[in-house]
């Protein structure tokens, strides 16, 4: 496939402000409930996302509660009820942004713009829990809020693909035939680029042979079933699927980046960034052979000299169909659709380069 020219244009994406906030999983605890301290980001947000990582086998009740800037505390409003798979679940009901200061939209805390909030709380109560280490070894917060700052310009040359990056192999969704109960391949693109980043790192996962086709990769089918929502009706759920990753053995948040120069300082460590994508037209995204009206998972793997992002798509034919190259201002303003939310997976006690600005991980 002809590699896309690079656009010499200055980025013009909306821009927002983002934090992550990490909680003590060891403190906090009352019998099988623990609640975290209180997490501040320093600034007014309008949308936060919860991340747990927990043992496997593990269920738990997650719920999360608002600071208003007013000082007032919203109720606690769930986030998850993650129990096996088949009974991992979402808030039921549509959300409703007209009726509450705050709410949780599938999986994502949301407030309108007149009532910001200052901070939040987890609660995570466990279905019992086991003698021993605490089981729940990560919970954070990312929150974010509109920003008029310049995004801050590339500097010196990337790395490349190097690290766990280098070692991706390129999975293709379209490899899986459409299904009522999982909705199969053409909505898999979540649980491919995990299975492609999990992989990459050297997880053993387990397989699901009888639902993979001839030549097809059978932990994309597994792994599509532990990430199933079934209120959401999708496994595209972002916080299912790092709770997932994090249940065997990873250090796993949903967070949101400010840059594609963020995401090159992960890349030039050799950590895969998993990107949420969204564009209605083929044309808005340069190489790409399909749309995304409601949204998309890619891995981005590194950069060119020029900048351009270097991808592995799982909506490609597969093989080396998958590695890709799409224009940065392009590829910039898709993901930013998303806020520039990002899958961030490393082994349990990776070290992540140092987080620059407010610190988005």
């Amino acid at each position: 496939m002809p590699t896309p020219t690079s656009s010499t244009l200055s980025i013009t994406a909306p821009r927002w402000r983002t934090r992550l906030v990490r909680a003590d999983p060891a403190n906090g605890w009352e019998g099988s409930r623990w609640t975290s301290g209180v997490l501040e980001p320093g600034f007014s947000a309008d949308q936060a996302i919860a991340s747990w990582n927990a043992d496997a086998g593990v269920a738990a009740h997650v719920e999360i509660r608002a600071r208003g800037t007013d000082a007032t505390w919203s109720e606690w409003l769930p986030v998850a009820e993650w129990g096996e798979p088949g009974e991992r679940r979402s808030p039921a009901g549509a959300a409703d942004a007209s009726s509450r200061r705050v709410f949780v939209d599938t999986d994502v805390l949301k407030a309108p713009p007149e009532h910001p909030f200052d901070a939040a709380q987890l609660r995570i109560t466990l279905d019992g829990r086991p003698d021993g280490p605490t089981p729940l070894h990560l919970a954070a917060v990312s929150f974010t809020a509109p920003a008029d700052s310049a995004p801050l310009p590339d500097d010196g040359s990337p790395a490349g693909v190097v690290g766990a990056a280098a070692a991706l192999r390129p999975l293709s969704q379209r490899a899986y035939p459409a299904r009522d109960d999982l909705g199969g391949g053409p909505v898999w693109c979540s649980p491919t680029s995990l299975t492609m980043v999990l992989t990459a790192w050297g997880a053993d996962l387990p397989e699901s042979p009888a639902d993979a086709p001839d030549g097809a990769d059978p932990h994309v089918p597994w792994v599509a079933r532990a990430v199933y929502d079934t209120v959401y009706t999708g496994t595209g759920n972002w916080s299912f699927n790092t709770a997932l990753a994090g249940s065997l053995g990873f250090d796993a948040v949903v967070t949101r980046l400010p840059s594609l120069r963020d995401a090159r300082i992960l890349t030039d460590a050799g950590i895969p960034v998993i990107s949420s994508i969204r564009f209605t037209d083929r044309a808005e995204l340069p190489g790409a052979d399909y749309e995304a009206p409601t949204g998309h998972l890619v891995v981005i793997r590194g950069f060119t000299p020029d900048g351009d992002v270097l991808v592995a798509d799982p909506a490609s034919p597969g093989g080396s169909a998958g590695l890709r190259i799409y224009p940065r201002a392009a590829f910039d303003t898709a993901w930013s659709r998303s806020r520039r939310t990002v899958y961030l997976v490393v082994p349990r006690g990776h070290a992540l380069p140092e987080s620059p600005g407010d610190g988005a991980w």
